[in-house]
């Protein structure tokens, strides 16, 4: 019996290093229909496809090349980020001489811009600003602490009214590929986060409204310009901070399952009483809750996450000794304590939890 036990422990335990290495080295996510920019050609490609052409009378579209430098970012909480560093821009001599220069960062919560440099060269005139921005989105942490996240960062033209629209200025930077993280500064440290990629890409946008402007088609989908930031979590926090306090619990438990049983010379030894396991039962449960509580202030996701799983499962465990200790009381002289000294009970203990535990990893990451 205790060599099925461990045997069945051990596979379970595998299949979690396994699955838990599977999602934590896969690529970063894409957004759904999102275009990944590494070349000139591909921008123009994608703006000639998307981009309306201009009516009888109306100015032709303009693009302007547009590049970005983060020096800094930073989560300030679950669904906020502030980001800082440079972005400039390329305008060439023959674009209309009233065309506003600038960006805008349409999800800023609040955004400033400097102007630190601006020169003519090679018959364009170029204009760089540093800025710093509050970023409010929605990031997904159902999958904590396996979770990925793309930070970005969504640009506009100042001149929204106007048929302008954003290139990324890719012959600025060194590398395009995404994993030699363009356009970010080489210190650029997030707390608890290891950065996986950055890169341009266009997504097509809609809008419920006209903005007030006479002749934009609220329905028609918009190419916007993207600077994305795809991150991968750090494991040794949360598997420290929120991961630590259920499995050190689930062992003390185990420990309390092997030493209850119908041996009362045992019992004496340990100086336990079956009355009291319900007492230490009851502080584990507060001590678990605690934890669960500190997990879910730390992420505020609306759902339950992945974690929280070991919580619930050992809520459970807490609950089954409990229900055990009381049963070796109230029924000593049944034959499953009587004769196997509460045996099925240590023996099921870990299995029934890897069980528990590795089905539900394999629902959570199919």
């Amino acid at each position: 019996m205790w060599a099925c036990s461990w045997v069945i422990s051990v596979a379970c335990l595998l299949v979690l290093v396994a699955v838990w290495h599977r999602v934590y080295s896969a690529p970063s996510p894409r957004h759904p229909g999102e275009v990944v920019l590494t070349a000139d050609d591909q921008a123009t490609r994608f703006l000639s496809a998307h981009v309306p052409p201009p009516a009888s009378g109306e100015e032709p579209p303009v693009y302007i090349p547009t590049g970005l430098f983060i020096q800094s970012a930073r989560f300030e909480g679950p669904h906020t980020v502030q980001v800082a560093g440079y972005v400039w821009q390329r305008y060439a001599d023959g674009l209309p001489p009233d065309l506003e220069r600038g960006v805008v960062f349409p999800e800023a919560e609040a955004s400033t811009f400097r102007e630190v440099y601006r020169t003519h060269q090679a018959n364009e005139e170029l204009i760089g600003w540093q800025f710093k921005a509050t970023l409010r989105q929605q990031f997904d942490y159902d999958d904590y602490p396996l979770d990925r996240q793309v930070l970005w960062l969504r640009l506009w033209h100042v001149a929204f009214e106007r048929d302008a629209y954003l290139k990324p200025d890719l012959a600025a930077y060194p590398s395009t590929d995404p994993t030699a993280l363009p356009g970010l500064d080489q210190s650029l440290v997030l707390e608890n986060w290891q950065v996986r990629e950055s890169y341009f890409s266009y997504r097509l946008n809609k809008y419920s409204t006209n903005f007030g402007i006479e002749g934009y088609v609220a329905t028609q989908p918009q190419p916007e310009l993207y600077f994305n930031i795809a991150l991968r979590r750090s494991l040794l926090r949360p598997l420290i901070a929120r991961l630590l306090a259920p499995l050190v619990i689930l062992v003390q438990l185990f420990v309390l399952v092997m030493v209850i049983g119908s041996d009362t010379r045992r019992l004496e030894q340990f100086d336990i009483k079956p009355g009291a396991v319900i007492f230490t039962c009851a502080a584990f449960f507060f001590v678990v809750l605690v934890a669960q509580n500190a997990l879910r202030e730390e992420v505020q996701s609306y759902g339950l996450v992945y974690l929280e799983s070991v919580h619930i499962l050992t809520y459970f465990v807490i609950l089954a000794v409990a229900l055990d200790s009381v049963l070796l009381v109230a029924r000593p002289n049944a034959a499953i304590f009587r004769d196997y000294d509460n045996l099925w009970a240590e023996v099921v203990y870990w299995p029934a939890i890897l069980v528990v535990l590795a089905i539900v990893t394999l629902l959570v990451f199919r």
